[in-house]
């Protein structure tokens, strides 16, 4: 195919001592070689800056941003404005990109003459893999607003349309650059874990087109956050807040429900990882709740959106009538369905190999 438009590959990396050099040997390899490759090394401790420094060395496609450590959203955004592709793509610095990912993408960027070709993932886990089949997003067709708005705006508010996340996607970079200066596309709240959905979520609006392939493109090392508590979590309420007033905004009312829902869920979640990896006690639950539930706007937006109707759901109606100690017991029976299930003890232990496997043999080459 014409390799005439050049493709800008953002690569945030931090402490990524064993699967780096797997990452940038994936983008180094591409099918498609009219390609730019900004590392972005967030003020990595160990030898990652090293590591990556001899991929700059040895192509000449790659260059490297060294900054100081504020996380991967802003490692992002500098990625971004050192950008100067047609398309922008963005990887994980432990995944990979499937030998003709970026091809692929370009191809069906530029037949269907769409802002964003999101492509299909392989979920990776170990020597073990699996295509990931996810959402009711059209799958082989373009769908234009005003259908890509009103229909599929939702899916960035817990409703299961297609993964949420800023990788396996190839943008159109005028799309971004209109974006990035009329809204905030990278937040300094999310730095980490929600960075990705604020990018879209924020994005979105401004898109006219779409188009999903069937054909994967990224392979996401699936696991890793499972067998520890998720520092980061409390990114996601972050997120429910901005996200609501995005609706407010728009008057997207299709999109309240799957909202309140998500953050219900999220809040007895982390009150469960809470108590089983910090072995939080009950009164340290129940004043997170309280902090949380009594003093946020969105709670008590949520409340207003569920009076008069009829709630099903025990941990909504617990939460709605603020019966904290009812909470901490649901909490609890949650706690016991996640982390003692036997998926999270095959996923910890499965991990554990996997770790012990790289301690001994050194980062991968």
């Amino acid at each position: 195919m014409n390799q005439s438009s050049l493709v800008s590959v953002i690569v945030p990396v931090y402490n990524q001592k064993y699967y780096l050099d797997a990452c940038l040997k994936s983008i180094a390899n591409q099918t498609y070689r009219n390609i730019e490759v900004i590392i972005v090394n967030d003020g990595s401790t160990d030898n990652t800056l090293s590591r990556a420094q001899k991929w700059v060395d040895k192509d000449p496609r790659f260059k490297m941003i060294n900054k100081k450590n504020e996380g991967t959203s802003f490692a992002r955004r500098d990625g971004y404005l050192n950008a100067t592709g047609k398309y922008i793509t963005f990887i994980d610095n432990d995944d990979m990109l499937t030998a003709n990912a970026v091809e692929t993408m370009v191809r069906l960027i530029e037949e269907h003459d769409v802002d964003l070709v999101m492509g299909s993932v392989i979920r990776k886990l170990g020597p073990f893999m699996r295509k990931q089949v996810y959402g009711t997003f059209p799958v082989n067709e373009v769908v234009r607003i005003p259908r890509l708005f009103d229909d599929y705006y939702n899916g960035y508010f817990a409703n299961t349309v297609f993964l949420v996340t800023i990788w396996a996607r190839l943008y159109k970079k005028s799309v971004v650059d209109k974006a990035f200066q009329e809204t905030e596309l990278f937040s300094p709240e999310m730095p980490c874990m929600a960075g990705d959905e604020y990018f879209n979520v924020k994005l979105f609006p401004y898109l006219t087109s779409m188009y999903r392939t069937d054909e994967p493109v990224y392979y996401y090392r699936f696991g890793g956050t499972v067998d520890h508590y998720n520092r980061f979590f409390p990114e996601i309420f972050v997120l429910s807040d901005k996200r609501l007033k995005l609706l407010d905004e728009f008057g997207y009312d299709r999109g309240y429900t799957y909202l309140f829902e998500e953050y219900v869920n999220c809040v007895y979640y982390h009150a469960a990882q809470m108590m089983f990896f910090n072995h939080t006690d009950r009164d340290a639950v129940i004043a997170f709740f309280k902090q949380d539930i009594g003093s946020r706007d969105f709670t008590s937006r949520l409340i207003d959106f569920y009076k008069d109707k009829d709630v099903q759901d025990k941990g909504t109606q617990l939460l709605i009538s603020r019966d904290y100690e009812g909470m901490y017991n649901h909490a609890v029976d949650v706690k016991k369905q996640v982390f003692g299930s036997t998926r999270h003890r095959v996923l910890n232990t499965v991990n554990a190999i996997i770790e012990g496997y790289h301690k001994l043999i050194g980062p991968r080459r």
